[in-house]
């Protein structure tokens, strides 16, 4: 089946009055030349200390969040995030991630990582695990969605050979463990995909690997684009595919002339799907279809005026773009919702393929197919710790150094490819059609002993359909943890679904490490989970204030995120909550006369996402009530007793 286009429509660039001084500031720049090759550099033997320099030196980290899983592997995406979590319609919780389940060279065991959580009864996750889905072929940067059935897959790329490993289980609960190969493409190299789904109906894109064996081909060039942006369709779940690789309508050289690893996103609803494309040197580009991917409108909601940019040409006015890292999502009603983080680049000369580009830039930019200018809807204003009226971002955090506040002859330690300061956002939908957008943004002040932000994970929301928005706040708070390459369920429900990824060094070890210097050593990430309830995000109850001492005491709310599992249980069932402030909690369990017949008291806890575990030891068969208390506040379940 061929791919139409049923009309063209435009929009202008972002509407520039509405940044701040703030978010204008790129204190860094960074010069990206795609022809490049590293020189070698001098060797220096220092290890990272993780120490805080940071703002806040009270007693205790602000939040608590649950651990899905854990990796040596610490690069999930080169730009945009995939769907890496998913609510089931059942209510079920389901997340990958790239694994490895040590750090040897290479990663020979890298794959896709998975936890389950049911909903209901059942309901708290598996234990954390580093061990993938796939049985020995070496995958990663996995996608994951629901089936029909219930069950998931999992697709994640074969960087070695090209083409996609399909992973799926057969009904919900089941781990994925049925493995296929799909979508090569003899002699390119297919990988970085991005997935979405409706049911079984499966739509797909990826672009190509610029790495290859001297003379050995590595991507195609169509029409006019090197390693493009290509689109596939599966109606059956991924056992086949009637559309293949194939190119959108007018995605062409007049837009760009090359595609680019992991810089675009895709979402579907029903017969809606809808793909983003962004470059910094290409604006972005969405294509909408109503048809299940049949037919195409493509609209640029933020074009640039360089396009398509060649090396001979100057870009004095230093113009705005993006920065890659761009999510789209549709509503119910149909409408297309798109994010990116805001970019600037340069060139002043002619003689090379050499461009500038600013990393410093804090700013996340809305728009949607009603608007005919993009928005801004965060910037780094709100996250001022200091109140000094701007956020100071270390030079190591933006920028590749060889001298100045690192070691000398030490390269980049920080910056996250070539993305911005303030990246990759990713969004979701509630029932009552709110609209949620978190990203990635670095710390100030938060920094480690090599002068490099650790980062956290923001979130802003808008209650009328993207209108207005309200203050950005900061989701995961956590002093001297790098919490980055966050991803959001696309559907909400009373809570938020959050994972990303933690690490006890600023960057990551694939982008920023050399092997000379140790720069960034392979570690162990945790892969970490928080559920959020949108009240509190609606409310602005999250805030964004880092380090809340627990030494006094709190009487925050408590939630159940979710029913005791297991249950019916004869030892220890365990109980997933959220408390609003840091503090105490205890558990009190009632038999059906009310009787007091088990208490366990959890003192000091941080704020945010806890397993709590009850001991039935002792405790006959029957019902029982549990009632989690925090202060004057408490929520009461029943649970039985085998």
């Amino acid at each position: 089946m061929g791919i139409g286009l049923v009309g063209i429509s435009f929009s202008q660039q972002v509407n520039t009055s509405q940044i701040s001084a703030d978010a204008m500031k790129y204190p860094a720049k960074a010069e990206w030349n795609p022809k490049k090759t590293l020189s070698d550099v001098p060797v220096y033997t220092g290890k990272v200390r993780q120490t805080s320099k940071g703002i806040s030196n009270r007693a205790a980290d602000h939040s608590s969040f649950v651990e899905l899983g854990s990796t040596y592997y610490d690069l999930q995406s080169n730009g945009a995030m995939p769907h890496r979590i998913i609510r089931h319609k059942s209510g079920a919780v389901s997340a990958t991630w790239t694994t490895a389940s040590s750090g040897a060279a290479g990663f020979p065991g890298r794959g896709s990582g998975y936890n389950f959580k049911a909903s209901g009864e059942g309901s708290t996750w598996g234990a954390a695990s580093a061990n993938k889905v796939e049985a020995t072929q070496r995958s990663g940067w996995p996608n994951i969605g629901e089936l029909s059935n219930g069950g998931v897959f999992v697709i994640g790329h074969d960087a070695t050979n090209g083409g996609f490993f399909l992973t799926k289980s057969s009904k919900e609960g089941d781990r994925p463990s049925t493995t296929s190969y799909i979508l090569n493409e003899t002699p390119y190299k297919p990988i970085w995909a991005r997935t979405a789904n409706t049911g079984d109906t499966i739509h797909l894109i990826c672009s190509y690997t610029d790495s290859a064996a001297p003379g050995e081909a590595r991507a195609p060039r169509r029409k006019g684009i090197y390693a493009p942006m290509v689109y596939s369709r599966s109606f059956d779940g991924g056992e086949t595919w009637n559309i293949q690789h194939q190119m959108l309508p007018n995605y062409d050289s007049t837009l760009t002339n090359n595609g680019g690893a992991d810089q675009y996103a895709i979402d579907s609803r029903g017969p809606v799907v809808v793909i983003a494309n962004a470059d910094n040197l290409q604006g972005v580009a969405l294509w909408k279809s109503s048809d299940y991917g049949q037919t195409w409108k493509r609209y640029l909601a933020d074009s640039f005026p360089y396009a398509p940019y060649n090396a001979k040409k100057l870009m004095l006015d230093t113009p705005i773009t993006n920065d890659g890292t761009v999510d789209v999502i549709i509503d119910p009603n149909g409408k297309v919702h798109a994010f990116w983080g805001l970019g600037r680049v340069l060139d002043t000369d002619t003689a090379d393929d050499s461009y500038s580009f600013f990393p410093g830039i804090q700013a996340i930019v809305y728009w949607n197919e009603d608007m005919t200018v993009g928005k801004i809807i965060s910037t780094s204003t709100p996250f001022d710790r200091d109140e000094d009226g701007g956020v100071t971002l270390s030079q190591a955090t933006t920028q590749a150094l060889s001298s100045g506040s690192l070691p000398s002859g030490y390269s980049t330690v920080a910056r996250l490819g070539n993305t911005n300061a303030m990246r990759q956002p990713n969004a979701a939908l509630d029932p009552n059609g709110n609209l949620y957008c978190i990203f990635s943004f670095p710390v100030e002040g938060d920094i480690s002993d090599l002068d490099a932000n650790y980062r956290d994970i923001g979130i802003v929301y808008s209650t009328d359909g993207g209108q207005t928005w309200g203050n950005p706040q900061n989701l995961t708070q956590y002093l001297m943890k790098e919490d980055d390459f966050g991803a959001v369920a696309r559907e909400a429900d009373d809570f938020l679904h959050l994972m990303w990824q933690q690490d006890e060094i600023p960057g990551t070890n694939l982008q920023n490490n050399d092997v000379l210097m140790a720069n960034h050593e392979v570690v162990e990430n945790k892969i970490m989970y928080q559920a959020v309830p949108v009240g509190e995000i609606l409310s602005e109850s999250i805030g964004m204030v880092h380090g809340l001492s627990t030494e006094l005491p709190h009487t925050g709310e408590v939630f159940v995120v979710s029913q005791n599992q297991p249950n019916p249980f004869d030892q220890t069932s365990d109980v997933i909550i959220f408390l609003t402030k840091p503090g105490d909690v205890q558990i009190e369990v009632r038999n059906t006369m009310g009787a007091l017949v088990k208490s366990f008291d959890y003192n000091n806890l941080l704020r945010g996402n806890h397993q709590l575990t009850i001991n039935a030891e002792g405790l006959t068969s029957g019902v029982y009530t549990y009632t989690v208390i925090s202060g004057a506040n408490s929520l009461s379940k029943t649970m039985m007793v085998k």
